[in-house]
């Protein structure tokens, strides 16, 4: 019996003073003596999930997922958890989610204080008043942690969970402030002072690349991470707060989160603990060599109508670079300066897809053409047949479903007739898909005509905005693969083409 008892452990904000180890062996051991106590053997270890992760959502805790993906494959009698909330403190459709899993396939939650039975309906109503009693304390710990954060922030220590390049995190009191790392420190006066000579980030890159000096996690330097390092006052000994502050969005249907650069009232620079790199001058100075105020804004108009799907061989995003208006955009790898690849100009390269579409559209309106079949109308017919006997099997499920709830099968039994409709289900799929490949080929090359037609089209049409043509034509291409590989004491490169590799979604 134990063997259908699974374990879980989470870690919670209120136990910030011991680690994730030792939180997780202490309640593994409380529940260890509960089975010994209910079940007269301990659970096995192949049973046991523990949550290393900081997670609010299920989607963001693997093991949260593991266990409600055995809930449904499997026969498990009852999850061991410390208390009610550790299956979830977050939203309301989290909390949901966990109450409908467990309710429906009849498995209980056992704590060392009570064991829930989501069938009965007190143990329901009290069980999600647990969780919502978690959501809410939750909400009341994080907002006691960030005035923690902030307090300690406006004493100078340093809050953030990683050292900047430069630096390593060191205890200082019951706190934690910045310790300079001296080789990494002479990097970082490195690309000041080459930048204040006027050296482009690019080159900047280029030389400390050549020198062999690496990031931290021993990647080569790109211009990115090199304004980073410009940009931030925690080399002329500030700290920087809300800088990037956590927003939460609602995308797809699920919550993301995302850490936009802000300047906000909320956006401050304090005087640190930790001691400088670099001179409060010469960071001011550097500031203002950027010949450009910073866009700080997330919400910029694309630009470029293949954003999104626009690679370069080398693996990086393709991005639309311009000069100000001194020269016509281009497009360029985001790891150029490592790559190798050459830019090109971006108008000749929406033309060389706009042609290489055409080219595709030829090719399928010949296939459109021909490709019949003499027995189509056997195909359909046997189709029909198999159409209908899928939908006897969503009828066959629905009654499943009800009687399960009314008690007329068992857990064993439903599981069971629910596995051999699946294999009759998959069967049929196999079998329908047979079936209409025949049939369907025809329609699928005219469908392609029809989609490349309209890519050519959103492509020519100067009246629809970046975003709209972005929109359609990501529904067509699944990629385009850029290269322009050019030797390096090769400086002009206008005679060496562009090459293009498009995927389509058809």
């Amino acid at each position: 019996m134990v063997k259908r008892i699974l374990m879980y452990l989470r870690k919670s904000r209120a136990e910030e003073h011991e680690t994730v180890e030792e939180v997780l062996s202490r309640h593994e051991k409380q529940l260890q003596e509960c089975a010994l106590r209910q079940f007269g053997t301990v659970i096995p270890e192949e049973n046991i999930f523990r949550e290393v992760v900081s997670g609010e959502t299920i989607d963001n805790r693997p093991e949260m997922q593991e266990v409600l993906r055995r809930l449904q494959d499997d026969v498990i009698d009852a999850v061991l958890v410390i208390e009610p909330q550790r299956l979830s403190r977050g939203d309301m459709i989290d909390a949901g989610t966990i109450v409908r899993a467990f309710q429906y396939t009849r498995t209980k939650i056992i704590t060392p204080q009570k064991t829930y039975d989501l069938d009965d309906k007190f143990d329901r109503k009290f069980f999600e008043m647990e969780l919502r009693q978690g959501n809410d304390y939750l909400e009341y710990v994080k907002e006691i942690l960030q005035r923690g954060r902030l307090h300690s922030v406006k004493q100078g220590n340093y809050v953030g969970s990683a050292a900047p390049y430069g630096y390593k995190k060191v205890r200082d009191g019951k706190n934690y402030t910045l310790e300079i790392v001296p080789e990494e420190a002479e990097v970082v006066l490195l690309i000041f002072e080459w930048f204040i000579e006027k050296i482009g980030t690019s080159n900047i890159c280029k030389k400390l690349n050549a020198l062999g000096k690496r990031n931290r996690n021993g990647t080569l330097w790109k211009p990115d991470r090199i304004r980073d390092i410009l940009h931030n006052p925690i080399y002329c000994g500030k700290i920087r707060w809300n800088w990037r502050k956590t927003v939460k969005k609602y995308e797809d249907g699920k919550i993301v989160n995302t850490r936009p650069k802000n300047k906000n009232e909320d956006s401050m620079i304090i005087d640190g603990k930790h001691p400088a790199i670099i001179e409060v001058e010469k960071w001011e100075l550097a500031q203002t060599l950027f010949g450009h105020p910073i866009k700080l804004t997330n919400n910029r108009e694309l630009r470029c109508i293949f954003a999104g799907f626009f690679h370069c061989e080398c693996g990086y995003a393709m991005t639309y670079r311009t000069d100000g208006g001194k020269a016509k955009p281009r497009v360029a790898c985001t790891d150029q300066v490592n790559c190798g690849h050459k830019s090109a100009i971006y108008e000749e390269v929406e033309e060389a897809v706009k042609q290489a579409l055409m080219v595709e559209l030829a090719e399928y309106k010949e296939l459109a053409k021909g490709n019949k079949s003499k027995r189509e109308g056997f195909k359909k017919a046997a189709i029909e047949g198999i159409k209908k006997d899928l939908a006897k099997l969503d009828d066959q499920e629905e009654k499943l479903y009800t009687f399960l709830e009314d008690g007329t099968y068992t857990k064993d039994v439903f599981l069971k007739r629910k596995k051999l409709l699946e294999e009759n289900r998959s069967r049929l799929n196999k079998l329908l898909e047979e079936a209409e490949k025949t049939v369907e080929e025809k329609r699928s090359y005219k469908d392609a005509v029809v989609k490349l037609s309209e890519a050519i089209k959103t492509i020519k049409n100067k009246s629809l905005s970046v975003t709209d043509k972005n929109k359609l034509l990501g529904e067509i291409i699944e990629d385009i693969v850029y290269s322009r590989k050019v030797p390096e004491d090769r400086r002009k490169f206008r005679d060496v083409p562009f090459k293009l590799q498009i995927k389509l979604k058809i």
